[in-house]
């Protein structure tokens, strides 16, 4: 089962249970569906990550 879900011997996995199904995934599959969901969501070309940066800036010009 490892194998077939590209998991290692010390691996960390999530396992939870949805729809009366346990369910375990590797934390890179777990992270790969996360930013798949998010990127659904945020438009083509925009950078969360430069405007968290752009946001701390100008919290800091305010101090």
């Amino acid at each position: 089962m490892r194998r077939e879900l590209g998991i290692a011997t010390g691996d960390t996995v999530l396992v939870n249970v949805a729809d009366g199904e346990l369910r375990v995934r590797s934390l890179s599959k777990a992270i790969a569906h996360a930013q798949a969901i998010l990127r659904r969501h945020v438009p083509e070309g925009v950078s969360l990550a430069d405007e968290l940066i752009a946001d701390r800036r100008r919290e800091a010009e305010r101090e």
